[in-house]
């Protein structure tokens, strides 16, 4: 906890949703009232529920559940869809649920514009004490308000509601729905700006075949929490939030970095030996000219090696992975099934990066393994339109890998059919490797040449950070052993 936190005594109450505490710095603020806003369908009573839920189940805390709209059975059925089953816990004296949704009787008394609350926080507070409940949730409580004209009167119900929930201890997750234009009828009386002590927001955006959900959060008074927008998922666990990744560990800077070799040997001579640990490398080329080969030598020698490799594929299943290089006499069948090697296949649409970069950090964790293969970026690209989104995530896994010393091999599929035109060897570097350029270590070109009746491959190393590297062109051809390398096309003039 910072230390600004403890001289306020601002406890932490663990909402117990998977990536939810780490944006919150360490937990919702305990005793406090936090409005969860969205439009429809965009996941507030699946987070109501499961901050109850976890509540219940992982810390002993006991819950209460406010409905505002659905019947209570409706609630329940919604909930067992995660497994989770509510009226057991409700037998167990862990549960109760306020049904005071239109279908039931009506608690809000209207009288000559005199509101009051005092039926509902009669009937909360007498369950709160049979259960010894820490926690409460709201679910639209807007609801409640649609008869209501006078906006002083709506505000000074919500503030009277959140203090007594205050003053018995508990900590609430309160829903109000916005409407499809961003307001709602609760942020339009100025309720989350002045009388939340906290504001989650939840939207969604329109992918290709599904919708992307978004968390952020809004106000949390008092503490620390992370401001980013991120996305989560709804999975049949329940939500799971992908904030950035925690890179608090510094890099290593005490010694030369180990190099990791490729396996071919001109190539390896050409780079000193291999990559040097932690470095990120890019192979580009047209299609057709081997960038899959490279990468799987690169996987081959690592474990034979004794490295553990995870190989993220968007354009090829990891089994036909396995029979490409089964055909050059590498035993990838037997590293996969002594866990040594994991395939992470990626569909090519609508991609999740936050998801996508949680799921690589947790395999190479999970294996212990020492280099990452994604195969490919230019997959990723066509999966990601929107090219920030996915610099953000290549930046975020490249500082992961350089913090673990995690040697990376990445292909791009360039877009040109041939890298050259008469007269020349290699063609220019493409926008996109330019745009590379700043976050990956080294770039390797690969290009088909018109050569008299055929054509001929050329590999140029373009770059290797901070490493001497051969900067001739070379010929090479893929055989029944792989890759080899042939002499360089000509000499490179003194400088």
């Amino acid at each position: 906890m910072p230390e600004s936190e403890a001289r306020q005594g601002i406890a932490r109450m663990p909402t117990g949703i998977a990536g939810l505490d780490q944006v919150l710095g360490g937990g919702a603020p305990a005793g406090r009232a936090i409005l969860v806003a969205g439009e429809s369908g965009t996941g507030k009573t699946v987070l109501l529920n499961e901050f109850l839920y976890r509540g219940m189940t992982q810390f002993n805390e006991p819950g209460l559940f406010v409905t505002c709209e659905e019947p209570a059975e409706d609630i329940r059925r919604n909930v067992a869809g995660f497994g989770w089953d509510y009226a057991e816990l409700e037998a167990a004296g862990k549960l109760a649920i306020a049904d005071i949704s239109p279908s039931a009787s009506d608690m809000v008394t209207v009288e000559n514009e005199s509101y009051s609350f005092e039926p509902l926080l009669n009937i909360i507070g007498g369950l709160v004490e049979s259960l010894h409940a820490r926690r409460i949730a709201i679910d639209n409580l807007a609801n409640l308000f649609l008869r209501y004209q006078s906006e002083s009167a709506v505000r000074q119900l919500f503030h009277q509601l959140t203090l007594r929930l205050k003053e018995r201890g508990l900590t609430s997750m309160i829903s109000a729905e916005r409407s499809v234009g961003g307001e709602s009828l609760l942020s339009k009386r100025g309720l989350e700006e002045f009388v939340a002590d906290g504001v989650i927001e939840l939207t969604q955006t329109p992918g290709r075949h599904r919708y992307n959900r978004w968390l952020r959060i809004r106000k949390l008074r008092g503490v620390n929490y992370q401001t980013a927008q991120m996305q989560f998922v709804i999975t049949e666990r329940g939500m799971e939030v992908f904030p950035p990744i925690p890179l608090e560990k510094p890099l290593s800077k005490s010694k030369p970095a180990a190099r990791q070799a490729f396996g071919i040997p001109k190539l390896d001579a050409m780079i000193e030996g291999g990559l040097p640990a932690g470095h990120i490398a890019l192979f580009s080329g047209n299609t057709g000219t081997g960038k899959s080969a490279f990468a799987l030598h690169f996987t081959a020698t690592g474990l034979a090696a004794g490295d553990a490799c995870v190989y993220v594929t968007l354009e090829e299943p990891g089994a036909q992975l396995i029979q490409n290089a089964e055909q050059f006499g590498w035993p990838f069948a037997e590293a996969q099934r002594k866990g040594r090697l994991v395939f992470l296949e990626v569909p090519m649409s609508d991609v999740r990066t936050d998801q996508l970069l949680y799921q690589i950090v947790n395999l190479v964790r999970q294996t212990g393994a020492r280099r990452l293969i994604i195969d490919s970026l230019s997959g990723l690209e066509r999966a990601i339109p929107q090219r920030e989104e996915l610099r953000d995530f290549l930046e975020q896994l490249v500082r992961f890998c350089k913090m673990e010393e995690i040697t990376s091999v990445m292909t791009y599929a360039a877009p040109a059919v041939f890298g050259a035109t008469r007269g020349q060897l290699m063609a220019t570097v493409s926008v996109t490797e330019a745009q590379l350029s700043s976050i990956v270590d080294a770039i390797f070109l690969l290009r088909f040449v018109e050569q008299e009746q055929g054509v001929i491959n050329l590999l140029n190393v373009l770059k290797v950070r901070s490493s001497a590297h051969d900067r001739h062109i070379y010929e090479y051809s893929i055989t029944k052993q792989g890759v080899v390398i042939g002499e360089p096309m000509m000499p490179i003039s003194p400088q």
